[in-house]
């Protein structure tokens, strides 16, 4: 009697068919193994071999079973003579693509061996790590299905890949020095040198002070001595961010804690497979500093095999940050950024970012969510309710696919605003619909009437014929706590820089109350005392314009001149006349002006900027007493004029201490209304204000839950517009 056992999860480009085989033919059966479009199935002659299946110590590092399906397959069985992987069932259907992964020890130690033949080859990966989503074209995962496909395998490639006990058995990424993709390093589009000779020169040129273009696993970055500060300044104008903090590589876990403060958390995240970016605390604060002005920075391990063949040359921390001009998709295939390039014919076929991470009370949070965990699904409670698709928000884009109980999360793909990025989030949103077997009966977004992803989402519902969900985008970073948890009733808290509000003007530091998945359009319970952005969304990158509105207030004419100058009296008239104002109820922006007015942050020129630095500088001072006021009503407001008329009467005083005092005072107000309201229900907090560390941590320490599965920012949003529709199932 023969047994049909499907698979489905991480089964496919983790190792599971060589697994398979070699479990099956130790055991003398007959049968076969193959991928299909929904994940692997086996026919086999022993109904007990699903045993071996459901032990969880003997599958391949990389794999995951979601679910194993069994029953009898009716054939003659001298069809079958013994047990073989045959070739793949392409159809309709939803597997798991692997999202890629970091070179394993193995592989790492090959390319230092002088007797192996892989020595030195930047490509060097087996069946348990490499890329993977990065060089997916379809599935079932196939080297056909894969940009590998263009590179036939020389006999010794083969032979590997042809023995059942060989470590790269079946691995669709195997390749060596002779069959695979080649290295090549070029100035102005000239190659000057290949393969090994491009490793050492290419490391000649960064010591040298050169910035170089390196093409990775899902696009490119920019390159050059972290120690070398006239490289850091050449590369900062190169791509545009005079002031950003950017990420640095170095070779080990050691090497990191020479530079920050390495906690149990972040050593595990670091030397973890996903190899993310971690925010680490600086052992001493001005180190780094034309890296990161800031008290941390961003550090993270080397994952491909190139990186560690660099390190070892070089010895020294890398900035590595990647390869685009702000708002841009990351360099996937071409750049134009760098007259020196180190490049490679294996071509990108989805870009994926570097992952970024800190750690706040113990708690992981996702600054960004892309390479190493995108495009894996999150599990949710709800199972049954129809397939959908998100297009997210205008910044910091991801898209989401809800499908049979899981949300399948995209890599971070940019500002939507830019032409470019619109194109990547088309893509990409047809990719996964492709990849997930989806049919989407609904299509949710933004309820800003003029963002670009609300104008693509317009154009698919319109397309499929699916319904169109406006969501409220503070409403969205609530329930993308709430569907993380399986929350269906619970108080919310969402600060962010700005969103389009149910009234039509800016939101941005909100309080819900949701009960059931009822009333969600009209749960707003509290919310930060509305201020005037002067000039509008030119008050986003100049602070002290938001800071004018605000002690517009309460200061005199002659006041607001001696501070502001002769701009002073333009504004107060735009004020009077309600000319180019708009209100805001924005948490970011009183952090922003709160920067201003204390001198840490006069203008902005990357997102969050003005706030980052008023959080840098807190540094463990403690705040000054000043309770937070919250006016009477059934919609409860806490007032922040009061907190700026403190900050006027102390301006003399420790500007750390004030800092601290700024947080203390949101922090507790914020917290105060939600519990307030809360009737017991669970407290969510989320948005971008979620990553500031002592506002988190004071919310952290009242038992709020805030995002550990996606972003708390912008990158959350997709998958809290899926928590919205689904709260009615």
């Amino acid at each position: 009697m023969f047994y049909k056992i499907t698979v489905t999860g991480a089964v496919q480009g983790v190792g599971f068919r060589p697994f398979v085989f070699r479990e099956a033919k130790k055991r003398g059966l007959k049968g076969y193994v193959r991928n299909t479009s929904s994940g692997v199935e086996i026919i086999v002659d022993d109904k007990s071999f699903v045993s071996v299946l459901q032990d969880k110590k003997m599958l391949p590092p990389l794999a995951h079973i979601e679910i194993v399906d069994i029953g009898q397959f009716y054939t003659d069985s001298s069809f079958f003579p013994d047990f073989q992987i045959i070739p793949s069932k392409s159809g309709v259907g939803s597997t798991f693509i692997l999202p890629d992964v970091s070179i394993c020890e193995d592989c790492i130690s090959e390319i230092s061996d002088s007797k192996n033949r892989r020595k030195g080859y930047y490509f060097t990966t087996c069946t348990n790590c490499g890329p993977r989503f990065s060089m997916v074209l379809s599935t079932p995962y196939d080297r056909r299905t894969t940009t590998m496909s263009k590179f036939n395998m020389c006999e010794k490639c083969e032979k590997e890949y042809s023995d059942p006990s060989d470590r790269r058995f079946h691995a669709q990424t195997i390749a060596c020095p002779k069959c695979g993709p080649e290295l090549n390093l070029s100035y102005g589009g000239k190659i000057s040198a290949r393969s090994d000779e491009a490793v050492k020169k290419v490391c000649q040129e960064i010591k040298k002070g050169y910035v170089v273009a390196v093409k990775g696993i899902g696009g490119y970055h920019l390159c050059c001595d972290a120690e070398n500060d006239d490289a850091v300044r050449k590369l900062r104008q190169v791509i545009r961010r005079p002031n950003k903090p950017l990420a640095i590589m170095v070779k080990g876990i050691e090497d990191a804690g020479r530079i920050a403060i390495v906690g149990k958390e972040e050593k595990s995240a670091l030397l973890s497979g996903k190899r993310p970016i971690v925010v680490l605390n600086k052992k001493k604060r001005q180190s780094y500093s034309l890296i990161s002005p800031l008290g941390s920075i961003g550090i993270m391990l080397p994952y491909t095999a190139l990186h560690y063949l660099i390190l070892d040359i070089l010895k020294k921390p890398l900035v590595m940050t990647s390869c685009n001009l702000p708002g841009e998709p990351i360099n996937m295939n071409s750049q134009s950024l760098s007259g020196l390039e180190l490049s490679n014919q294996r071509e990108i076929s989805n870009p994926v970012d570097d992952s970024v991470l800190k750690f706040i009370g113990g708690k992981q949070i996702f600054l960004r969510r892309s390479r190493g965990f995108a495009p894996m699904p999150i599990d949710v409670d709800i199972k049954d309710a129809p397939d959908m698709i998100s297009f997210g928000s205008q910044e910091s884009n991801t898209i989401s696919i809800y499908k049979g109980g899981k949300v399948f999360v995209s890599q971070h793909i940019g500002d939507t605003s830019h032409v470019n990025v619109m194109d990547a989030l088309k893509k990409t949103a047809n990719f996964f619909i492709k990849v997930t077997g989806a049919k989407p009966v609904s299509i949710a977004c933004d309820m800003h009437p003029d963002y670009y992803t609300v104008a693509c989402a317009k154009e698919f519902a319109l397309k499929i014929g699916a319904e169109l969900v406006p969501v409220q985008h503070h409403v969205a970073h609530a329930y993308s706590v709430g569907l993380e948890n399986g929350l269906s009733s619970f108080a919310a808290i969402s600060c962010d820089g700005s969103g389009y509000g149910q009234d039509g003007n800016v939101w941005g530091g909100e309080v819900f109350l949701f009960k059931d998945g009822k009333d969600a359009d009209g749960s707003r319970v509290g919310h930060l005392e509305e201020q005037m952005l002067v000039g509008g969304e030119s008050a986003v990158n100049e602070p002290k314009k938001m800071l004018f509105g605000i002690l517009s207030k309460f200061l005199d004419d002659k006041e607001l001149n001696n501070q502001f100058g002769g701009n002073s009296a333009i504004w107060k008239r735009q004020i009077d006349d309600g000319f180019n104002v708009q209100k805001t109820t924005s948490t970011g922006r009183v952090l922003d002006a709160a920067s201003f007015f204390l001198g840490f942050c006069e203008k902005r020129t990357y997102t969050g900027e003005p706030a980052i630095a008023l959080e840098s500088a807190v540094n463990g001072a403690k705040p000054y007493d000043i309770e937070p006021l919250i006016g009477k009503g059934q919609v409860k407001v806490l007032k922040t004029t009061p907190l700026f008329e403190f900050l006027w009467d102390m301006r003399d005083k420790d500007k750390k201490r004030l800092a601290a005092t700024v947080h203390d005072y949101l922090s507790r107000g914020l917290f105060s209304i939600a519990d307030s309201a809360s009737r017991g229900f669970p407290i969510v907090f989320s948005g971008g204000v979620a990553y500031n560390r002592y506002i988190t941590e004071h919310m952290l320490e009242k038992g709020v839950i805030v995002n550990s599965k996606v972003p708390c920012g912008d990158g959350g949003i997709s998958f809290g517009q899926v928590g919205y529709v689904l709260r009615s199932y």
